[in-house]
């Protein structure tokens, strides 16, 4: 789970699905990074101006996982929404996450 995570879009899914890219290229969009010592970084760049200010964004955090559970918690959400995921799916280079309400 450590690492940079891109997400990659799911028509018509609600769940976040997020790809590790080995390659150093450039990639706009949604990304999280993950660290071992608890700290959380969520991005999302465009590269147009048809984004608004108000979805572009460059926060930092922290994160933790019960692991009898596979529940990540964030202290900043990811995709402008919640905070509170369970981990559906979990593989080298995919991260598959659902939002647990808590409202």
């Amino acid at each position: 789970m450590i690492g940079l995570w891109y997400q990659k879009y799911n028509r018509g899914k609600f769940d976040l699905t997020f790809e590790k890219k080995l390659t150093t290229e450039h990639k706009y969009g949604l990304s999280i990074e993950i660290l071992k010592n608890g700290e959380f970084r969520n991005r999302y760049s465009a590269s147009c101006g048809n984004d608004t200010m108000l979805r572009t964004h460059n926060y930092n955090g922290k994160w933790n996982l019960n692991e009898n559970y596979w529940i990540m918690t964030t202290s900043e959400p990811i995709n402008l929404q919640g905070t509170v995921y369970k981990i559906v799916e979990l593989k080298s280079d995919k991260l598959v996450l659902n939002e647990i309400k808590t409202e």
